[in-house]
């Protein structure tokens, strides 16, 4: 079996290299013969708020220098942010759902087809079957948003102390099945998988074609670890990936706070690890 995949399918994430500028951010992916980023919209490096977004011709002129192309958006979303699908105030709906589009419009000019969304989060101190609800109602308009501009969505799951709402296989299959849109898929997301105790071949026995992006870490189980840093064989993962049929991206979402101060450093050791299972 297979248990290589092509350099050209890893992607680099600007979450990690938070503490930097946006062009050292480009300039170490492209040193590192990486090809593809996903963009997180942190306002220090792309600006999208729930009343517009920053202009994309600068973005798109030094991605374009840096021979690299954006693969997916993903916009900041989790708690303590107040934008996100299941929030609850009328006034935090409408201006989520601005947020959202904006991103979508933002991903349209950038000729970016994906954004990564995740269900958002409730209160500890209400029945998350309501804040399931709202989730629900609102990926249905963003979705029809998204489909008008020949965007799809990825949803992952989250770690439990992230979000009450979908944190398994089981949760994203019903969450899927009420959001009933075709431009909605999954992103899996393998911290949540290993907190959840599941396997990537479970996720893809169970949702199939749906799985259409991939956040690529290591784990000890868990942990959003660089590669090398836990315990996963990424052989072993690659064979999964592949004997599965999947065709996306793999993105690196190194989430240790260390990470954050040398994340060219941590991007390189991650392509060192790697490097005997790429071709």
């Amino acid at each position: 079996m297979n248990n290589k995949i092509s350099k050209t399918r890893l992607s680099a994430m600007n979450y990690y290299y938070r503490n930097f500028s946006l062009d050292y951010f480009l300039d170490s992916v492209s040193q590192d013969g990486l090809t593809n980023i996903e963009l997180w919209t942190s306002p220090q490096h792309f600006w999208i708020e729930k009343d517009g977004h920053q202009d994309v011709k600068e973005l798109k002129r030094k991605v374009a220098a840096h021979h690299l192309q954006i693969i997916c958006l993903t916009p900041q979303q989790s708690n303590p942010n107040p934008y996100n699908l299941a929030a609850k105030d009328e006034r935090l709906r409408k201006d989520s759902f601005g947020y959202f589009k904006n991103l979508i419009d933002s991903a349209a000019e950038l000729n970016v087809h994906l954004v990564a969304l995740n269900s958002g989060w409730d209160f500890y101190d209400e029945d998350p079957a309501e804040a399931w609800d709202r989730s629900v109602a609102m990926l249905k308009k963003v979705a029809d948003y998204a489909k008008d501009r020949e965007v799809k969505i990825a949803i992952e799951a989250l770690q439990p102390d992230e979000s009450h709402l979908v944190n398994s296989i089981v949760d994203l299959k019903h969450y899927l099945k009420d959001v009933d849109k075709d431009n909605v898929g999954v992103n899996l997301d393998l911290g949540a998988m290993a907190r959840n105790y599941e396997t990537i071949a479970q996720y893809f026995e169970s949702l199939g074609e749906k799985i259409i992006h991939c956040h690529f870490v290591d784990g000890n189980p868990v942990g959003h670890r660089c590669w090398g840093e836990g315990e996963r064989n990424p052989g072993e993962d690659f064979n999964v990936f592949n004997y599965y049929g999947y065709q996306g991206y793999f993105t690196f979402e190194f989430g240790q706070s260390k990470y954050f101060l040398n994340p060219a450093e941590t991007e390189r050791k991650a392509l060192r690890f790697l490097n005997p299972f790429l071709k």
